[in-house]
């Protein structure tokens, strides 16, 4: 699993687990529950025993143009 930070426009953020390869149905399903948010951006929490706090958070641009391509019909008015 792993995990997802999803950072909107309004400086709030929520987070979610995906199961690999359902990567865009957990993302949409997830994103429903926020209606009229806007995504600002979409990250993933990847481990870094380096790092004080141990995570590191990578943009998943993928992601971010997976919600842009499919806006409106899949994710429900105004998100």
């Amino acid at each position: 699993m792993r995990r997802l930070v999803i950072r909107f426009k309004d400086g709030s953020t929520t987070s979610l687990d995906l199961a690999p390869g359902r990567e865009r149905e957990d993302l949409f399903r997830h994103l429903r529950h926020f209606p009229g948010k806007e995504v600002a951006s979409v990250e993933e929490q990847v481990y870094d025993p380096e790092r004080p706090r141990r995570f590191r958070y990578v943009r998943r641009e993928d992601l971010e143009g997976l919600l842009l391509s499919y806006k409106g019909e899949d994710l429900g008015e105004g998100v």
